[in-house]
């Protein structure tokens, strides 16, 4: 299973979770420890 990859804020984050409204749990690739909730419409998704 392959992770979907964002970016957000200019940084790389993999998604963890979307929620039904619209929100997203990501985690910064470089850190098990940031994880942010954003709206989907702020991220930016990368093509794998």
């Amino acid at each position: 299973m392959s992770q979907e990859t964002v970016v957000y804020n200019g940084k790389l984050y993999f998604v963890i979770y979307k929620y039904l409204s619209g929100y997203w749990e990501i985690r910064q690739k470089d850190s098990q420890f940031n994880v942010q909730l954003v709206h989907e419409s702020e991220v930016q998704l990368i093509d794998a």
